[in-house]
């Protein structure tokens, strides 16, 4: 044997230490800034959840806390330019396309739809901010602030609509720009009965969750980390709130999320492969039957006001090309609904249609082609990529997840994590290099050029199993 071979009681003392190793929690990576920037992330995550908790600015809009704290975390990661220019060419473009639009027409800028973007917008890159600051530290303030929104609305149910027959707290969902509950509370209690949580409406709760448990899923595998108990039953409780949502979105988004959350851990254990991926995507495939069977059953006319909404936005931004290239304006979509500007003869709707029901919608048929398609297809570029480091398949689950919510569910602008889904991508892109080597140096086995290396790799957080 060669001189230089361990001993049997060498190599099982450094077995046994490498396992030791490998039990222990690796040290929390990619946090940045002060206390007081990290306070503020953790803040800002909170908020995402609570869209009511903003101040009035008028009859017809509010000013979210959020958008506050996204500001402050902005100004100082300053140092992080992209965030920076992501903050300044999204709140520029409707600024952009009215600017170019004066040369062919004689539209003036709309001072309040534009603010209202600027206010709306600044998750994209206030979200970057946190996630830079936050590092692996955004998976727990994530989590809880999932637990507490699905609990919540869990609750709404089962206790307060079945058992109490009840809205809880009903005072508290009057803010403007959102619909005032208490108007048709009545109407609501008789024949609706569909959770909304802390949110105004059905499907501005279903999309707010489930993007957030697609960007738990990123930040766990982008850091390496094993889920929790308690990553794990936030997760349950949004796929629960979700399934008995009624929405349509429910249809789509179940079995994604399920696919992005299991298979991870289903490629790496057969028991799991062979029972939890077909019993997740079987009981995704039932809830999304019982949804589609519900809504035919019931009067549907939520579905039908939707689409046409969103049909004849798209008719007339192909009517005319300027319209095509620089869109209508910031804020004129519901000035030409109302007008009845909008083609919708032959359309199905059962209501009057303000507005066009979908967040990508608005920004296409305002701001053209040439801005209003160029952001939306920058935000589905960071949706696709996740990060950088996460595999191909899990950004495209991300990219169909954030396209069925900001594309047909909510038609919210202020909905937070519309933004914030991009937004924390890019904060992982922006800190993603810095945050190999952080993770590369103390748990790369030796010999290995990278962490990802595919031998001798341990079996603790920094290796495989690590990769749920």
């Amino acid at each position: 044997m060669s001189s230089t071979a361990v001993p049997p009681t060498d190599r099982s003392r450094t077995r046994r230490a490498a396992r030791a190793a490998a039990r222990r929690d690796p040290p929390v990576t990619g946090a940045r800034g002060t206390r007081l920037d990290r306070a503020l992330a953790a803040v800002l995550i909170v908020l995402s959840v609570l869209p009511y908790a903003a101040v009035p600015l008028g009859s017809n809009t509010n000013l979210p806390l959020s958008s506050l704290v996204a500001v402050v975390l902005i100004v100082r990661c300053g140092r992080h330019m992209p965030v920076m220019w992501t903050a300044l060419l999204v709140g520029a473009v409707p600024f952009a396309a009215s600017f170019l639009r004066m040369f062919f027409t004689s539209q003036p800028l709309q001072i309040p739809g534009s603010i209202t973007w600027l206010v709306f917008t600044l998750p994209l890159a206030g979200t970057a901010a946190a996630t830079v600051f936050l590092g692996a530290r955004t998976i727990p303030w994530l989590s809880w602030a999932m637990l507490l929104s699905a609990g919540f609305t869990l609750v709404q149910k089962y206790v307060f609509f079945d058992v109490l027959d009840t809205i809880p707290f009903e005072g508290l969902y009057d803010l403007p720009g959102y619909a005032n509950v208490s108007d048709f509370s009545e109407t609501f209690m008789q024949y609706v009965r569909r959770p909304f949580g802390l949110f105004p409406e059905t499907s501005f709760m279903v999309g707010t969750l489930s993007l957030m448990a697609m960007a738990l899923v990123l930040l766990a595998r982008h850091y390496r980390r094993r889920m929790t108990a308690r990553d794990v039953v936030a997760l349950a409780l949004v796929l629960w709130a979700v399934a008995i949502s009624g929405s349509g979105a429910a249809v789509v988004v179940l079995g994604v999320v399920l696919v992005a959350a299991i298979a991870p851990y289903a490629v790496r254990h057969a028991w799991a492969a062979v029972l939890l991926v077909p019993t997740g995507l079987a009981g995704a495939v039932w809830v999304g039957v019982g949804v589609l069977q519900d809504r035919q059953e019931s009067f549907n006319w939520s579905w039908a006001d939707r689409g046409s909404s969103i049909t004849a936005s798209v008719r007339y931004l192909f009517s005319d090309p300027l319209v095509f290239l620089l869109g209508v304006g910031r804020g004129r979509s519901n000035e030409l609904f109302l007008a009845g500007r909008m083609p919708l003869g032959d359309l199905q709707h059962y209501n009057p249609l303000p507005d066009v029901y979908s967040v990508i919608g608005r920004v296409v048929l305002e701001d053209g082609m040439v801005f209003g398609l160029a952001l939306v297809l920058f935000m589905a570029v960071m949706c696709l990529r996740s990060g950088g480091r996460n595999p191909l398949w899990l950004g495209l689950c991300t990219l169909v997840v954030w396209i069925v919510v900001a594309g047909g569910t909510t038609s919210y602008d202020s909905a937070f994590w519309v933004w914030g889904t991009a937004g924390v991508c890019l904060g992982l892109e922006i800190t993603r290099s810095e945050d190999t080597r952080e993770t590369a140096a103390p748990w790369a086995p030796e010999g290995a050029e990278s962490i990802g290396a595919p031998t001798a790799v341990p079996t603790g957080p920094a290796g495989p199993s690590a990769h749920l």
